[in-house]
C-alpha cells in the first residue's frame, strides 16, 4: 500500500461564489447585449438570455437556474424594451416576449439542473461498476489504485491516498454524511472540508486504515456520490480482508 504525505491545503474561497455567479450571469449578458441592441431583434436577445439561463442551471443547479431566469426577465425588460432603463413596456409584443422569456427560462433552468443530476447518477453507477470489475481479479493493489482513481473522479479530489491506521480527519458515515461537523450545502451538493476527509477501510471487525480525500475547495458534491464513495471503501475493505496475506 502506498502511503503519501498530504499536499498543501488550498485557500478556502467564498462558498456562495458559484451560486452568485450563476444568478448574476444573465444580468451581465443582458448588459453586454446593449451594445448590439439596435442591430438585433428583441426575440434574438431573449434567445441569448435563455441560453444563459440553461448554462446557469448547469452551474448553480435548480436554484441558480431559477435565479437566472428571474433576473434575465427583469434585465430584458429594463435594458431591451422601450422605454429603456425602465420597467415599463410600451409594446405589447415586448410584454409577451418578456413573459415567454421568464417561462422558458424557468423550464430550461429546471431541466438543465435535472440533466446534471442524471449525469451524476450515471457517473456514480459507472464508478462502482469499474471497481467491482477490478475487484473480481482479486489483486488488492490493483483494487486500491482503482478505488483511489474512482474517488478522485467521483468526489472531484485534488489528491487521494491510503493511510494505514487512524487519521485525525472528519470521517464519512455509512450514509455518505459527515457526522460531528457542520455540513455545508449548495443546491443539495455537499462541500467537503477543505482540510480533507477520510473513508474507513475495514472488513467486518478488522480495520485496515483510511482513504484520505483532499477536495478542491467549495465544489458541491452529489450526496448519492458520497454514498457511492462509502461503498467503494467497503469494496476495498472486503478485498483486503479476503486476501490470504491478511488471514
Amino acid at each position: 500500500m502506498e502511503r503519501r504525505t498530504p499536499a498543501p491545503v488550498l485557500n478556502e474561497r467564498d462558498p456562495e461564489l458559484a451560486f452568485a455567479l450563476s444568478g448574476l450571469s444573465a444580468l451581465v449578458v443582458a448588459m453586454l447585449m446593449v451594445i448590439v441592441r439596435g442591430e438585433l431583434r428583441p426575440e434574438a436577445i431573449a434567445l441569448v438570455l435563455a441560453v444563459t439561463v440553461a448554462v446557469a442551471g448547469r452551474v448553480g443547479g435548480r436554484e441558480g437556474g431559477v435565479a437566472a431566469a428571474l433576473i434575465s426577465a427583469v434585465a430584458f425588460n429594463f435594458f431591451h424594451t422601450r422605454p429603456y432603463l425602465s420597467l415599463k413596456i410600451d409594446d405589447p409584443g415586448d410584454v409577451l416576449t418578456t413573459a415567454l422569456l421568464l417561462v422558458v427560462g424557468l423550464v430550461v433552468g429546471g431541466l438543465s439542473a435535472r440533466a446534471a443530476a442524471q449525469r451524476n447518477t450515471d457517473r456514480n453507477g459507472a464508478a462502482l461498476a469499474r471497481v467491482l470489475t477490478v475487484a473480481m481479479a482479486g489483486d488488492q493493489d490493483d483494487v486500491e489504485r482503482s478505488v483511489r482513481a474512482e474517488l478522485t473522479r467521483l468526489l472531484r479530489l485534488r489528491d487521494c491516498w491510503f493511510a494505514p491506521g487512524p487519521v485525525d480527519l472528519p470521517k464519512f458515515g455509512s450514509t455518505g454524511e459527515l457526522p460531528g461537523i457542520v455540513n455545508r450545502y449548495l443546491d443539495g451538493g455537499l462541500f467537503l472540508p477543505v482540510g480533507g476527509v477520510a473513508l474507513l477501510v475495514e472488513a467486518p471487525g478488522r480495520p485496515f486504515g483510511h482513504l484520505v480525500c483532499m477536495p478542491v475547495p467549495n465544489i458541491g458534491l452529489n450526496r448519492a456520490g458520497c454514498r457511492v464513495a462509502v461503498a467503494l471503501a467497503e469494496v476495498l475493505g472486503l478485498v483486503l480482508g479476503s486476501a490470504p496475506s491478511n488471514a
